[in-house]
């Protein structure tokens, strides 16, 4: 340390020209260092609270925009399961997803997070949980067969509404009136997709509004977990349970895949592989408050995919009761956010 300060003290008192030297080196350091934070688009002028801000609402962006891209990705997934009930069992279909999205994340999970695979915590809950998403997977996939997408999905999106009564009855959660309301609301534009004409409602819309309950008891009993096992690790424990599950039944519904058939097959698990890792990736990033919303997106994705290569589009009524059930999701969800801010309930 002595002798540092001794040299130091040496070069203040060097010449002139010396010392300009060195006040131009400065010079050209700070501009260099300046030029390389403009480079990683980061301001020199920024205080350590100013870059944190910063940085905090690239990760705001950056979630949003995952969770977007996931919205568009999940709905091809349910074009490709529309697309192979023309030729395969729903219970091939539901099996060739879980199959290869299981084979797709096994790398990636045995590489990350290894001791959490080997120990899995609440394997009952992780059963169930599996088993309930299965379920509505199988529901939904079979409805898609004879559903428009649009339509399909309208049904599904009664989960948020399902959570909410499912918090209160089974969760013993307390729900305002208002939220209940918005349950009701929320079923009456489901009225308005039903178009129930003296008492008729088609079975395969009523395997969509099946599988939305189920989706939402899924989602209830995920909560409960959510804090012990890492997102993408439950995902692959739904994949084991769906692989072992549907592995009973689909020889019994089993028909002889072509190339094509093959090939879809290997990309449904890609998407839904895909979808939920940008998913787990973007609530990671961003609140779920803010990213909730976008979920809604999933509709329009779909529509736009069943038109484009199915040739369906909503009619006027439909529209209607789209717009009923997402402007209800759209208020149960907010009106949580809101609530936990206040840290009421």
């Amino acid at each position: 340390m002595r002798n540092n300060s001794q040299e130091g003290v040496l070069k203040k008192q060097s010449s002139p020209q010396s010392s300009g030297q060195s006040s131009a080196q400065s010079s050209n350091q700070d501009q260099a260092s300046n030029h390389s934070q403009s480079l990683s688009g980061q301001s020199p002028d920024l205080s350590p609270g100013q870059l944190s801000g910063q940085l905090s609402a690239n990760r705001l962006y950056l979630g949003v925009g995952l969770m977007a891209l996931a919205m568009i990705v999940v709905p091809g997934m349910d074009g490709i399961a529309k697309y192979l009930s023309t030729d395969h069992s729903t219970s091939q279909i539901v099996w060739s997803r879980y199959i290869f999205m299981t084979v797709i994340l096994l790398p990636f999970i045995l590489l990350r997070y290894r001791r959490e695979v080997l120990r899995p915590k609440s394997p009952a809950r992780q059963g169930l949980r599996g088993l309930l998403i299965i379920g509505s997977n199988f529901l939904f996939f079979w409805s898609l067969a004879y559903l428009p997408i649009a339509d399909a999905l309208a049904l599904l999106f009664v989960y948020p509404l399902a959570i909410t009564v499912m918090s209160g009855l089974i969760l013993k959660e307390k729900v305002g009136p208002r939220r209940y309301a918005a349950v009701v609301v929320g079923f009456l534009g489901v009225l308005l997709v039903l178009k129930p004409e003296a008492g008729n409602i088609s079975t395969p819309a009523l395997l969509a509004i099946a599988a939305g309950i189920l989706h939402g008891g899924y989602i209830v009993l995920t909560r409960s977990i959510a804090h012990e096992t890492p997102a993408i690790v439950t995902l692959f424990y739904t994949g084991i349970v769906g692989c072992l599950v549907m592995s009973l039944f689909v020889p019994f519904y089993w028909s002889m895949p072509t190339a094509d058939s093959w090939f879809w097959m290997v990309m449904l698990g890609l998407c839904s592989g895909l979808g939920h890792f940008l998913l787990t990736k973007a609530c990671a990033l961003a609140p779920a408050s803010i990213l909730a919303p976008l979920g809604y997106v999933e509709i329009i994705s779909g529509t736009l995919i069943g038109y484009f290569i199915f040739g369906d589009f909503p009619d006027l009524l439909t529209w209607a009761g789209i717009a009923v059930i997402c402007g209800s999701g759209l208020f149960i969800v907010l009106r949580e956010a809101q609530l936990k801010k206040r840290g009421t309930t």
